[in-house]
């Protein structure tokens, strides 16, 4: 399965000619001009500049070297396998995930990489490996933020744990991260709060979940304009949904760390969740957003919700989105179908988060290959328990 990933995975990274393989060879070349290091990403926090630079050093076309470094990260998350010895099927759950819904940019997008350092931190978080944990989860931040999010669990679980505040470890965090930030002021000044004024600026990508509501509100009045590198959705109500779907996320994020607080989830549970809530929150929900679910979706057997939106992941990316001016006025049937797997997104893991609450929950996996286990490793539910599905 892994080398079915890998295969498809490079023959999309060279084939599509993907735009943002351009930007990182772009970001690349130009901080090694002079004077070195004084041109970093806009968009992306600076360390992410170490995996854009790895693909120059193969001499090959950049599109092929920057693929063959990103397979490098996903056989290493493929490898993560074999320390999930209550987890039997991850890495096959996982690598059917990926083919489904990230098969064109899973090796055309860095997220591998941020996403491998946020598995390896729960997995960390798992054994109760805490320093271990927070360790990842920073490195994994300072490629790309989503991360951070795991940090508020993981306070939670040290917390419950060891039954002593983890205070030592949140100043070490912050350290970290304050001296990665000076380091960068001073490299390239004014450079350090760019990927927030960028998220900021930008507008609402046609498969995210607000540009989902913007379609919604008005859809005979809206419109697409490129931007920011990619296509945007433009209507009406912009600041209300903004506003809206931050003040939502905002209190999601703070109802599961509340859960996770009385100890009504498991450390991955709480990861799987809160970066559901960062990928629906998010102005963009590119396809390579999925890289930051999978791992996590596969703690638990095949879900048809999840399936579904793996799917439907890949139909608007690149199937759709390539088409869309055959099919139709703009980008209407791409966006749409987006509509579709957000509210699927949405409803599948608010599904799987209720299962998660019930008492002696069990899943099945509804004739898919996979296990039936319950948190913890068990694969037997107490006399009673009831068998839901999604």
């Amino acid at each position: 399965m892994i080398a079915l990933l890998v295969a498809s995975g490079v023959v999309f990274a060279i084939a599509l000619h993907a735009s943002d393989l351009g930007l990182y060879r772009q970001y690349a070349k130009a901080s090694l001009a002079s004077p070195l290091m004084h041109s970093l990403p806009k968009e992306y926090p600076a360390a992410s500049l170490v995996v854009f630079l790895l693909p120059l050093a193969l001499h090959l076309p950049y599109s092929l070297g920057f693929a063959l470094v990103a397979a490098i990260g996903a056989v290493a998350m493929v490898l993560c396998s074999h320390g999930l010895d209550d987890q039997p099927g991850w890495s096959y759950r996982m690598c059917v995930y990926l083919l489904l819904g990230a098969a064109a940019v899973v090796f055309a997008r860095y997220d591998i990489f941020p996403a491998l350092a946020a598995l390896v931190a729960v997995e960390a978080a798992r054994r109760d490996r805490w320093g271990r944990a927070w360790a990842w989860a920073v490195l994994g931040g300072l490629l790309k933020l989503f991360p951070f999010l795991l940090l508020p669990g993981f306070f939670v679980a040290e917390r419950a744990s060891t039954r002593k505040w983890p205070l030592r470890r949140v100043f070490a965090a912050g350290g970290v991260v304050a001296l990665v930030g000076a380091a960068q002021s001073l490299v390239a000044p004014g450079n350090l709060f760019s990927p927030f004024t960028y998220e900021l600026h930008r507008g609402f990508e046609l498969s995210s979940l607000q540009g989902s509501l913007t379609l919604l509100a008005d859809p005979l009045h809206v419109h697409w304009v490129s931007g920011f590198g990619s296509v945007e959705i433009v209507g009406v109500a912009h600041t209300v949904i903004s506003v809206c779907v931050a003040v939502a996320m905002v209190g999601a994020l703070l109802y599961i760390w509340h859960l996770a607080w009385r100890q009504r989830l498991s450390v991955e549970a709480v990861s799987l969740a809160v970066l559901t809530v960062g990928v629906l929150g998010d102005k963009a929900f590119a396809a390579q957003y999925l890289i930051w679910l999978v791992p996590f979706w596969a703690y638990w057997p095949f879900r048809r919700g999840w399936v579904a939106v793996a799917g439907l992941t890949t139909l608007v990316y690149p199937l759709l989105y390539g088409e869309a001016h055959t099919l139709g006025p703009d980008f209407y049937v791409p966006t749409a179908v987006a509509l579709v797997r957000n509210a699927l997104l949405l409803g599948a893991t608010a599904f799987w988060l209720r299962e998660q609450l019930r008492p002696g929950h069990q899943v099945e996996t509804d004739g898919l290959p996979g296990n039936v286990l319950l948190p913890g490793g068990r694969d037997t539910a107490p006399e009673g328990a009831t068998c839901t599905r999604l």
